[in-house]
């Protein structure tokens, strides 16, 4: 079973109806465009997103394209460019060896010192200062807050603040980017505005609009208006540390249907949208009408992986030999994944063996040393009748001794070409006699993270790839303890991987951590702790008059990393 690369239907219909209709926007903004700000900046940059944000701060939000929100209305001591070049932002320098404020004790445990530029202030005019660092983090270790992600905050000890400027992190344990903490990493909250409501109403602390509507940040641009469910106008903050930005506004469009998105692209109402609101196949059908009369330009880049959760849970109508690693292994040979490449990412990118970037240096050994799981259905089949499950039916489905057929659903939640890529992995488990259905998560219960940990064989999802983001551990697991809060919706764990994960992010060594990441990987694929698929594109669309976008570096979420340099020419 192999795909071609076929436009689908529905952007074929859409090429046609631009040709005479219209432009349907769907979703209008409430405020429409401004004019430039005096100075500096000038022009509005319509953009538009799929999805809308639960809150403006990372460390309480989940779901993909919410970095975009995170970086337009924040700022964070260092960040990445996109050649993964660490830069300081909030901090005045990088924290080094050499310059005294990094400091490893014989004992393994660590100090890092960051030094404040002195002029950052929130949207409201306030100072910030090392004390609104401090009370983050009192926020992020706490148990009774649904955090998204605790590192690296649960690898300190404590953070101090000797005086405005000078933070000062003492590390339980080593930690390899200790001296460059960017996005989602000790992120400062402003304490003046929120320890109140944090010493006396915990419960509600991460509800309100003082997370949306009403929220103040630190970074480039701030809220003018939000109409819910339709548009946010981000305004130019004059007094960003760094200086104004070039963009005196942001009219954000809240589109959900893609096909609405890429007309009103097209069109000229919306200059510019990226991932995961389009993928390969918006950015080639983009490309296609724009290549001869260059109105605008596509960008495309490898940084996340696609890939499955296997549920090791006991959950409902729940399939338990998925927990055979024979089984897994089966699974996997059974799936055609350049088909996927081919069917869902218009061939765009290309199959995966392990949670590891292609472009990074050590790929070639990490390639070397990971068990494989090539295309191969004779070689599946063997597997699952080595196990028990054999054809006896004139259905075609396997069975074991008591007659009951191997059904092993695969959900996705609700996106882009989902049903198709669902339907192409169920097929390919279907012709080898496995009982698959697919099941798209509706939209309502999209932020269910107890019901999405709930599926009861395979669960597609997509990550950025980086150390940090390796979830397949025990800390990681999506439990009623962590509110479902987990990013290992699975529960798979392994000890001997937990170790292996840990020492990836804490040896300071580069030798010792490239050695304990070829374990890592070397373990967790040949017990198939998940089942890699392929290497998920990015990309940007975007008109010709929109300047400055270039993508991410992988291991750093959101291509908005450097939206205080982006420009539109009117």
């Amino acid at each position: 079973m192999r795909l071609g690369n076929v436009i689908p239907i529905s952007l074929v219909v859409l090429a046609t109806a631009m040709a005479c209709a219209p432009s349907q926007t769907g979703q209008q903004s409430g405020t429409g465009p401004l004019a430039a700000t005096p100075g500096a900046h000038r022009g509005t940059l319509k953009i538009a997103w799929m999805r809308e944000a639960e809150s403006l701060h990372p460390k309480f939000y989940l779901g993909p394209g919410m970095a975009e929100y995170g970086w337009t209305f924040n700022s964070w001591l260092t960040y990445l460019d996109f050649g993964g070049v660490s830069h300081p932002m909030m901090a005045r320098e990088l924290p080094t060896r050499d310059n005294g404020d990094w400091v490893v004790n014989t004992d393994g445990t660590m100090v890092t010192t960051y030094r404040l530029r002195p002029n950052i202030k929130w949207h409201d005019g306030a100072h910030v200062t090392a004390r609104d660092f401090a009370f983050g983090f009192e926020v992020y270790v706490d148990p009774d807050l649904p955090v998204t992600n605790r590192a690296p905050e649960s690898f300190m000890s404590s953070v101090e603040a000797p005086d405005d400027l000078t933070i000062v992190i003492s590390w339980k344990v080593p930690y390899v980017s200790a001296n460059a903490l960017g996005y989602q990493m000790l992120d400062p909250l402003p304490r003046h505005l929120l320890e109140e409501k944090y010493r006396t109403n915990k419960p509600q602390f991460t509800f309100g609009e003082e997370w949306r509507s009403g929220y103040v940040g630190a970074g480039p641009f701030r809220v003018e208006s939000w109409d819910p469910g339709t548009s946010i106008l981000a305004r130019a903050n004059d007094d960003w540390f760094l200086g104004p930005p070039k963009l005196a506004s942001i009219d954000i469009r809240i589109i959900p249907d893609t096909n609405t998105l890429l007309v009103n692209l097209l069109s000229g109402d919306v200059q510019m949208s990226n991932s995961p609101s389009l993928r390969g196949n918006e950015a080639v059908f983009a490309r296609d009408q724009w290549a001869a009369r260059s109105e605008g330009y596509t960008k495309v880049w490898e940084t996340r992986l696609r890939y499955m959760h296997f549920q090791y849970r006991d959950v409902q109508n729940w399939q338990p030999a998925v927990t055979d690693v024979s089984i897994r292994r089966a699974l996997m040979h059974a799936m055609d994944r350049q088909a996927l490449v081919e069917g869902v990412n218009f061939g765009l990118g290309e199959p995966a063996d392990a949670y590891f970037l292609p472009s990074d240096a050590l790929f070639p050994e990490v390639d070397r040393a990971v068990s494989k799981y090539p295309y191969d259905p004779g070689r599946a089949s063997t597997l699952l009748t080595e196990r028990g499950w054999r054809r006896t039916s004139d259905t075609g489905l396997i069975t074991d001794s008591t007659g009951q057929t191997l059904a092993l659903p695969v959900w996705r939640s609700a996106g882009p070409s989902d049903e198709k890529e669902l339907s192409i992995i169920a097929d390919f488990w279907k012709a080898v006699g496995i009982n698959s259905q697919i099941y798209i998560i509706p939209s309502a219960r999209r932020d269910d993270n107890e019901f999405q940990s709930s599926f009861p064989g395979g669960f597609v999802a997509a990550r950025t790839i980086s150390p940090d983001g390796f979830v397949w551990v025990s800390d990681q697991v999506a439990a009623a303890e962590s509110r479902w809060t987990g990013s290992n919706r699975g529960s798979f764990h392994d000890p001997e991987i937990d170790r292996l994960a840990k020492q990836t992010t804490t040896l300071l060594d580069v030798k010792e951590r490239n050695e304990a990441t070829l374990a890592l990987h070397r373990r967790t694929t040949d017990l198939v702790g998940f089942g890699p698929l392929y290497y998920e594109i990015e990309v940007i669309v975007a008109r010709s008059n929109v300047k400055g976008p270039v993508g991410n570096y992988g291991p750093q979420q959101g291509i908005t990393w450097n939206v205080f340099e982006w420009e539109v020419n009117e």
